[in-house]
Order: C-alpha cells, then sequence, then structure tokens
C-alpha cells in the first residue's frame, strides 16, 4: 500500500495525467444486500509517461462485511373487523409477519386481549383461550390439524423473491372462544406481537436479537435495529384485530304460477284448475353479516296437491346456490346429487348443498348480493 500511494504523489508531483478508477468486485453492495456478504473492492491508477502507456498501478484490496440490519412488521389482514357469532370458538383472525431486514430471522410471538379502546370497533367484551397459530404449508388460510400450534416462527427467510416456503412473509392465525350470550356488536380487540430472535438453523428459539453497538471492524457482521422495531433493548412490532359479534339473518319467500292447465293454456293465461301443473319457487336471504350453515328447507304438500316428478333434468326440484349454479335432486331415498332431498309423508325436505363456491364460501351466502340467495323449485299438480 504504501509503494501505491509513493507512486501516486511521484506522479502527481511530475504532472503527469492520471486516471483514477474504481473496480468493484462481483459482489455488489445494493438495498437488500445479505448480511455478511463480503464487498470488495480495489482501484486502478491508468496514466502515462512521455505519451507511453505504462503498466496500471492497482491497489490491493479491501474487504468489509454487510451489515445485518432487524426490520420486520405485523400487519393485520383484511382492514376490518373479523366478524364472528355469539359462542363461536376458535375464531380466526389473520395476521402476516414479513422479514423487511436482510437476514433470516426467528421470531417469538404473543398475543392480548385488550382492554377498552377501538381498534376497528370498541372493545366491549373479552375472548378467552386465544391460541397462536403459524401457517405451515403457506397457503394463508387457516387448516386445523396441519397449521402449527406454537407462538413463534423459526426461519423467515429476508428473500422475497425465494421459493413460497422460503418467502420473507408468514401468516399467522390467532384463535379465540367469544363469549356466549352476547349481542350484535359487540367487539373484542386483539393484538399480536413479534420480537425478534437470533436465526440458529434449528426449531425453536435461541437468543434474543440484541445490536451490536458502534460498527468498529470491517470484517464483523455488526446488527442495528431499524426505527419501526427498536423498542430498547429488543426489536418488536405489534398490530391488532378485533372479533366482532355479528348474525346471518335469513329470510325466505315463496310464490307460485300456474304453468298449465287440462284447457292447453300456459302461463300467464293458464288457471289453477284440477290437473293443472304449478310451480313454486321458494326464495331464501340472506341479510345478515355471518354465513347461515346446514340450511334445511322444508314444504308441506297439502292433500289437494301431488308432487310432480321428473321436470328438472330428469329430477324433481332445482336448487339455484348462490354462485348461481344450479343443481338438482330426486325426492325419494335420495340419489346421490344432494342429501337430504327426500319426501317423507307430505313433507319435501331440501338440503342446502354445501360445495364450495368460487370465492371459497360453502354455504349461505353473506350479505353481499347478489350471493346472498338460494332459490328451491318444484311442481305440483292440483288434485
Amino acid at each position: 500500500m504504501c509503494a501505491f500511494r509513493s507512486s501516486l504523489k511521484r506522479l502527481l508531483a511530475t504532472g503527469i495525467v492520471v486516471f483514477f478508477g474504481v473496480v468493484y468486485s462481483t459482489s455488489v453492495l445494493a438495498v437488500g444486500t445479505d448480511a455478511g456478504t463480503d464487498i470488495e473492492n480495489f482501484a486502478t491508477v491508468d496514466y502515462k509517461v512521455g505519451g507511453v502507456v505504462q503498466t496500471p498501478e492497482v491497489s490491493p484490496t479491501t474487504t468489509f462485511e454487510v451489515d445485518q440490519v432487524v426490520d420486520f412488521v405485523v400487519t393485520e389482514v383484511g382492514g376490518a373487523d373479523t366478524d364472528v357469532g355469539a359462542g363461536e370458538q376458535d375464531a380466526v383472525a389473520h395476521f402476516k409477519v414479513t422479514n423487511t431486514g436482510n437476514a433470516t430471522q426467528d421470531f417469538a410471538l404473543s398475543v392480548l386481549d385488550l382492554v377498552g379502546g377501538t381498534v376497528f370497533s370498541l372493545d366491549t367484551i373479552d375472548t378467552t383461550d386465544l391460541t397462536i397459530v403459524v401457517d405451515a404449508n403457506d397457503n394463508d388460510v387457516y387448516d386445523a390439524g396441519v397449521d402449527l400450534v406454537q407462538p413463534h416462527i423459526d426461519g423467515l427467510s429476508a428473500d422475497d423473491t425465494a421459493a413460497a416456503a422460503l418467502d420473507n412473509e408468514i401468516s399467522v392465525f390467532i384463535l379465540g372462544d367469544i363469549p356466549t350470550g352476547v349481542s350484535d356488536g359487540s367487539a373484542a380487540n386483539i393484538e399480536l406481537t413479534a420480537t425478534a430472535y437470533k436465526f440458529d438453523g434449528s426449531p425453536g428459539l435461541d437468543a434474543i436479537e440484541a445490536e451490536s453497538g458502534v460498527d468498529d471492524d470491517p470484517d464483523t457482521v455488526q446488527i442495528v435495529f431499524s426505527a419501526a422495531v427498536d423498542s430498547g433493548l429488543t426489536a418488536t412490532f405489534a398490530d391488532q384485530d378485533g372479533y366482532l359479534v355479528a348474525s346471518a339473518d335469513l329470510t325466505v319467500a315463496k310464490a307460485s304460477v300456474v304453468l298449465s292447465d287440462p284447457l292447453l293454456q300456459v302461463a300467464p293465461a293458464a288457471l289453477a284448475i284440477p290437473g293443472a301443473i304449478v310451480e313454486y319457487t321458494i326464495t331464501a336471504t340472506n341479510n345478515g353479516d355471518l354465513p347461515a350453515t346446514e340450511i334445511v328447507i322444508s314444504d308441506d304438500i297439502q292433500s289437494d296437491l301431488a308432487l310432480e316428478t321428473g321436470n328438472y333434468a330428469g329430477e324433481d326440484v332445482q336448487i339455484t346456490k348462490r354462485d348461481g349454479s344450479v343443481v338438482t335432486c330426486t325426492a325419494d331415498t335420495g340419489d346421490g346429487d344432494i342429501d337430504g332431498c327426500g319426501l317423507a309423508g307430505s313433507i319435501l325436505t331440501v338440503s342446502i348443498p354445501t360445495t364450495v363456491d368460487p370465492d371459497g364460501i360453502s354455504v349461505l351466502a353473506l350479505a353481499d348480493a347478489p350471493q346472498n340467495v338460494v332459490t328451491v323449485k318444484f311442481q305440483v299438480s292440483i288434485n
């Protein structure tokens, strides 16, 4: 290094033109560069003497390691209260933890039932048996029996371009029990906190992350907390969500139309006379904020009427589901199209199908028309 400096001084002293350039190694410093990355660089001086190109002077290579920034966020998913029913068990609130630092990190997780205050709604009730569950298959959906019931995250990558299982964010679900007997509009607010721990490559938590202080050694990775997570001796971040008690609100309507009569007249001119065919339409609408489950519609077909068969794709009853798709069933002992569609004496029963709709809801819809309505149609003849 001394020889390089001496040569440079001589060149400058004699007034010779000097070109100074800097060449970096293949590891270029950039935002998000992984902690511990070696950054190598050197300088090259090109010059001439008497107009003759001389051999460039090259400095020794200098090296330093990229320091570690501990930075992360906890965010509530959805931007609104989680609708729940009074007495609901294991109601699911959804959060995400995102590692925005530059090193893989473990995180301890803790959840608190808040008392008073407003998140999305004013806190008026308390949840019990709060449980932390970490998404095990990275599908951002709570899967009971699959996702991990544990109060920590193992090895959350800092690489947001990694494969899904190694990405830099992960879903965390909070399960809570809602008290019985509480009214619609009651809210229970919760807070999820993440604390950074050192990543040691093994399950469970090792040592809590701590700052290194002054960076006085270029060959050592120093640790610093971002302003967003610096809480003194630890790096923490928290966000809040609320459980809002709601309910389903079902209404049912029934209409009839005479389709045809023995005088060969058809709707709307057909008459309700013996031998006429009448179609009934039952419409169930959910005007509430929660799904209505296990819906069974029953209709007592009086003795003056007889159920007509085979009028809907060869079957007896037609059901239009909340997603607009149509299924049919036979009103007897059942033929596998839909459980619970049958005729016992004069009572016709129809269970609403629970196959999953495109938006993932498998029951009668939330109150977001038009997907909060199902209809059932069947035909009878007048005796």
